[in-house]
C-alpha cells in the first residue's frame, strides 16, 4: 500500500499559525468574552490579536457565535479556539498567502484540502493505493468512519481511495486500510446498530474480545462512526464473526422493555376499544399449542384524562393489539341528517237544524214536547231549564251553567225565540253552521352525528295529562294524579355508512300536538300523534320518502223525529242535517349528507347559515344592513360566520 500527500499545507477548522515561532514566555496573554455575536466580531478580535488578515465568504456574516474563555490565553490558544469555533460552525480557514486566510464553507474546504496538516482540526487528502484488496470495498467499509463532511472515493482502475477528512481521525482510517490491504486477509466487517450507540458497543466488544485471559493483547479492533452509529470489527475470522454475533444480540431489543406501551387514541374512546383487546388476548392465548411459548397474560388498562390505553403484554400481542387501534383508532366519517314533514288538510263541516220545545210549569197539565239533535248547538233545554224559578230547585237553578256554556260555544247563525205564558214554555232555535278549515304544518328537523353513532333531536313541550283522580274520607279533598307527556317533534336516527357511499338510516320520527280538550266542560286533552319507524337506504345527498299519509274522510249526519222528519216540508222542522269532509296529506322525507373531512363540514354548516341568516334578513321589520346574527357570531365568538 502507497500513500501519497497532495497539494501544499491547508487550514480547515484549524491552522498553526506562523506567529507560534515568534512567542517567547512573556508573550502576551488573552481573554475572550463574547456572547451571541455577529462572527465578524469574533474575526475582527482575531486578526487584532494575531495580526492576521482574514477573507470572508458571504455566507460567513450571517452566522452568530459564543466563546467565553476563564484563564487568559496565548496567541496560538486564541487562534485554535478560533479555528475550533470556526468547525462548530461549519467553515474553514484557508491559507491565501503569508497571513492571509479565506473563511469559506466547510464543503468548500473539503474540496481545496490537501495536506500535510499540523493540527487535528484540518482537513487533508490523502491518495492510497491497495495492492491486494478492492478499492471499491474498501470505500464502503471505511465511509462509515469518516466524518459526515468527508469524503471517499474509490478508482476501480487505479484500485486507488482517496479519502479527505480531519487529520486526527485520518490515523484510524490508514490503519483500517491498511489492515484491509494486508496479504493475510484479515476479516473486517461493517455493522450497523439501531439501538444500542456505537461508542457504547465499542467499548463493550473491546473488553470483551481484545484482551486474552492473561491479559495480553489480541489482534481484534473495534472502531465506531458515532455519525452513522456504525462499527467496524477486524481481526480474525472467527473473532470477528463473534463480535458480529454479540453486537447484534446486545442491540436486540430489550424483552422486558418492550412488552409495556401507552398507546394514545385520537378518534376513537378507549372504553370502547378495551374489551375488544382484552378479547383479543384471550383468543391469542387459546390458540397457542402445547409446544408454543406460553404467552404472559396481557393487561389493559384505559387513562380516560389523557384517552390512552397502557398495554402490558407479550411482544406478539403486543404486535397484533397495536394493529388492531390502527385500525379502529380513524377518523370516523359524520352523516347530517335531514328530515323534512309536510302536512296539509282541509276539513269543511256544514249543519242545518231545527229545535222546538213546548212544556208545562209545576203542575200545569200542558204536555212536554221537544225536539233535541246532538250535534246542534246551542242546547234548547239547557236554555229552558234556565228559565224555570230556583225555587223549584231549592234556590240554584242547575240548567243556568249548563245554558251559558251552550251559548259561549255558539258558532254559525242561530236563530230562535221563546217565552213564557202562564204555566206553558214554549221556544224554538233554527241553527245553521259551515266551517271550512286548512292548515299546511312546514318542518325540517335535522341532526348530525358520526357514522355508527345514535343521535336525537327533541323539540316540543311537556303538557300534563290526568291519569288518575281519587277522593279523600267523606268525598272531601279531591286529588288527581298527573303524568308530563312531550308533545313536540322527535327524531331518532343511527346512520350506517357502507363503502359505496350509501348510507342506511335507523330512523325513528315522532310528530305530536294537541288537539284541544275533549270537551267544553272537560280538561282532559286529546293529542295528535304520528310516529315513523322504519330502516332505509339512500345514497349521500339524496332526498327519499320514508312514508306519509293520504286520508280522506266524508262523514254524513242525518238526525230526525221519526215519520214527522219524512213529511215533505214540514219534516224539515223536525230534522237535522249535518256534513263533515277532510282531507289530510302527511309525508315525510329524508337526506342524509356523509360529512368526511373539514371542507364537507365547512358547506353543510354554511348552506344552513345562510338561511337562517336569510330569513332573519327578510323579516319585515329587519331595516337593517347587516345581519343581527352576524353581529352575536362576531361579539360572542370573536370570529367570522361560517362561510364555505
Amino acid at each position: 500500500m502507497k500513500s501519497v500527500i497532495l497539494g501544499t499545507a491547508m487550514v480547515g477548522l484549524s491552522a498553526v499559525p506562523a506567529l507560534a515561532e515568534m512567542n517567547s514566555p512573556q508573550a502576551a496573554r488573552h481573554v475572550l468574552s463574547l456572547n451571541d455575536v455577529e462572527i465578524t466580531a469574533l474575526i475582527d478580535d482575531v486578526s487584532i490579536i494575531t495580526g492576521y488578515t482574514f477573507i470572508l465568504h458571504p455566507d460567513v456574516r450571517r452566522t452568530k457565535v459564543t466563546v467565553m474563555s476563564q484563564a487568559p490565553m496565548s496567541t496560538d490558544d486564541v487562534f485554535q479556539v478560533f479555528l475550533s469555533t470556526l468547525r462548530v460552525n461549519g467553515f474553514a480557514a484557508i491559507p491565501a498567502g503569508k497571513g492571509v486566510y479565506r473563511i469559506v464553507p466547510e464543503q468548500t474546504a473539503i474540496g481545496e484540502a490537501g495536506g500535510p496538516a499540523t493540527s487535528p482540526n484540518s482537513f487533508v487528502t490523502q491518495v492510497v493505493k491497495l495492492d491486494n484488496f478492492s478499492a471499491i470495498e474498501a470505500a464502503q467499509m471505511v465511509k462509515p468512519l469518516i466524518d459526515p463532511q468527508g469524503q471517499v472515493v474509490a478508482n476501480a482502475r487505479s484500485n486507488t481511495l482517496v479519502v479527505v477528512d480531519y487529520a486526527s481521525n485520518m490515523p484510524r482510517v490508514r490503519d483500517l486500510i491498511a489492515g484491509l490491504d494486508d496479504s493475510d486477509r484479515t476479516t473486517i466487517q461493517t455493522v450497523s446498530l439501531s439501538n444500542v450507540p456505537a461508542r457504547e458497543m465499542e467499548t463493550i466488544l473491546s473488553d470483551l474480545l481484545g484482551r486474552q485471559e492473561d491479559g495480553a493483547t489480541t489482534n481484534f479492533e473495534v472502531s465506531a462512526s458515532t455519525s452513522s452509529n456504525a462499527i467496524v470489527v477486524r481481526g480474525d475470522e472467527m473473532t470477528v464473526n463473534r463480535a458480529i454475533r454479540v453486537a447484534r444480540e446486545l442491540d436486540e431489543t430489550d424483552p422486558v422493555r418492550d412488552s409495556l406501551r401507552v398507546i394514545p387514541l385520537v378518534n376513537s374512546d378507549g372504553e370502547e376499544i378495551v374489551p375488544i383487546l382484552e378479547k383479543l388476548a384471550e383468543t391469542m392465548a387459546a390458540q397457542a399449542g402445547p409446544g408454543d411459548l406460553q404467552l404472559p397474560g396481557a393487561t389493559i388498562a384505559h387513562h380516560p384524562p389523557s384517552n390512552s390505553l397502557v398495554v402490558s403484554a407479550s411482544p406478539e400481542t403486543l404486535l397484533a393489539m397495536e394493529r388492531v387501534v390502527d385500525a379502529l383508532d380513524q377518523r370516523r366519517a359524520q352523516v347530517l341528517v335531514e328530515a323534512i314533514i309536510v302536512e296539509m288538510s282541509d276539513d269543511t263541516a256544514r249543519e242545518l237544524g231545527v229545535q222546538f220545545l213546548l212544556s208545562g210549569t209545576g203542575d200545569s197539565t200542558v204536555p212536554f214536547l221537544s225536539t233535541n239533535f246532538s250535534r246542534s248547538a246551542p242546547n234548547l233545554l239547557s236554555l229552558a231549564g234556565a228559565l224555570a224559578d230556583p225555587s223549584v230547585f231549592g234556590g240554584t237553578n242547575p240548567f243556568t251553567t249548563g245554558a251559558v256554556n251552550s251559548l259561549l260555544g255558539l258558532e254559525g247563525v242561530s236563530i230562535g225565540g221563546g217565552g213564557r205564558s202562564g204555566d206553558t214554555l214554549f221556544g224554538a232555535i233554527l241553527t245553521a253552521v259551515e266551517q271550512d278549515t286548512q292548515s299546511r304544518v312546514l318542518s325540517k328537523p335535522f341532526n348530525m352525528t358520526l357514522d355508527n353513532g345514535t343521535s336525537e333531536l327533541v323539540v316540543g313541550q311537556e303538557i300534563p295529562i290526568t291519569t288518575g283522580e281519587a277522593l279523600g274520607d267523606n268525598n272531601s279533598n279531591p286529588f288527581r294524579t298527573v303524568e308530563r307527556t312531550e308533545v313536540g317533534i322527535k327524531l331518532t336516527v343511527t346512520p350506517r355508512i357502507s363503502s359505496d357511499d350509501t348510507v342506511r338510516l335507523d330512523i325513528y320520527q315522532e310528530v305530536s300536538s294537541v288537539l284541544g280538550a275533549v270537551g267544553t266542560s272537560s280538561t282532559d286533552l286529546i293529542t295528535n300523534l304520528r310516529t315513523i319507524n322504519t330502516s332505509v337506504l339512500a345514497d349521500s345527498g339524496e332526498i327519499i320518502v320514508i312514508g306519509g299519509l293520504i286520508e280522506q274522510t266524508d262523514t254524513l249526519v242525518n238526525s230526525k223525529v221519526p215519520v214527522l222528519g219524512d213529511v215533505p216540508v214540514m219534516g224539515e222542522l223536525f230534522k237535522s242535517e249535518g256534513r263533515d269532509v277532510g282531507r289530510t296529506n302527511l309525508m315525510v322525507f329524508i337526506r342524509p349528507t356523509i360529512v368526511r373531512n373539514r371542507n364537507d363540514a365547512r358547506a353543510v354548516t354554511s348552506r344552513n347559515y345562510r338561511y337562517i341568516r336569510a330569513e332573519e334578513m327578510l323579516r319585515e321589520d329587519s331595516d337593517q344592513e347587516n345581519s343581527a346574527i352576524d353581529a352575536f357570531i362576531s361579539e360572542v365568538l370573536g370570529t367570522a360566520p361560517p362561510t364555505e
